[in-house]
């Protein structure tokens, strides 16, 4: 008898892993019905998120459950704003812009970023009205009819400073990677996250004396983070770094991605898919594309 409850915590994980992975979207038509990458980076959806009209520049947010996906681009050098499209009817939809900037196309909105329960999408904004800096993180509410208008992330969360969207991980805590602009520097803060609000901000260091640039992607367990970063060891331009939690819960030296990721020009804006399945980054290519690859390139840097 004393081996239930211990039966009943084990059933009760493998149930929620299982929700979890059923959750998400299991169609040949994932990802716009793409073949999947193996191990060498491609371009992603070219004509639909990588299109040679326009410079994507943005960390790929794809919803929880992967049936919608958000990116941002610019079409000057000036105007960026957010597109999407969403698994509907068994299709997707064409790509367009976001309702919720609609209004805003004299501001810059980019870099949306989902929550964890797949109800907000935060995004910055530059010089957008209501706002605490030159660049605030907002954020819009799911409603029955779509996205509430934006709404400011507020403080402690946003400040003087450039504030870029957070990364929310499951153990409840909230990572900004904004800029220091006094000290001409990037800051990382880590953030208490629950109930929707942001609370005790701490600095955090990714390891000393290795500078890192925004933005950063961390895990949803919070035992990795990826990170561009222009240190000596790179190939060129920036590269992506990869850092994992040690025993003493302190990131370990960061590890270059390798060639097969980084190249002699530039890589930014890591995010794994909920999924685990893929990493997605932008590469400075001509039209700034965002490359895909298998997310088993982590696990084989990580042996």
């Amino acid at each position: 008898m004393k081996n239930i409850p211990l039966l009943i915590l084990v059933t009760f994980i493998w149930v929620s892993c299982t929700q979890t992975e059923e959750n998400f979207l299991e169609s040949k038509d994932a990802y716009f019905g793409l073949t999947p990458p193996g191990l060498t980076p491609e371009v992603f959806a070219p004509g639909i998120v990588s299109d040679t009209s326009w410079r994507e520049h943005c960390q790929l947010a794809i919803s929880p459950n992967g049936d919608e996906i958000y990116w941002s681009k610019f079409a000057n050098d000036v105007t960026e704003q957010i597109y999407f499209s969403k698994f509907i009817n068994n299709k997707w939809t064409k790509a367009k812009l976001a309702d919720f900037i609609k209004d805003d196309l004299t501001l810059v909105n980019g870099q949306p970023t989902f929550s964890p329960d797949g109800n907000k999408l935060f995004f910055y904004s530059r010089n957008r009205p209501g706002g605490f800096g030159y660049i605030d993180a907002w954020y819009v509410e799911r409603t029955e009819t779509g996205w509430s208008k934006p709404i400011n992330a507020g403080k402690p969360y946003n400040s003087e400073k450039d504030d870029r969207p957070p990364i929310i991980t499951k153990l409840g805590n909230a990572y900004n990677m904004g800029r220091d602009f006094i000290n001409n520097k990037e800051e990382f803060l880590k953030f208490n996250y629950a109930d929707g609000k942001f609370s005790d901000p701490k600095t955090v260091s990714i390891y000393k004396d290795f500078s890192s640039w925004w933005p950063l992607f961390i895990s949803p367990d919070e035992s990795y983070i990826i990170f561009p970063s222009n240190h000596e060891s790179g190939f060129g331009g920036l590269d992506l770094y990869i850092s994992f939690k040690d025993k003493n819960d302190n990131w370990g030296h960061p590890i270059n991605m390798g060639a097969e990721i980084n190249s002699n020009l530039t890589e930014r804006f890591p995010v794994v898919s909920p999924d685990g399945k893929y990493l997605f980054f932008m590469r400075h290519t001509k039209t700034w594309d965002i490359f895909w690859v298998s997310a088993k390139i982590i696990d084989r840097i990580r042996k």
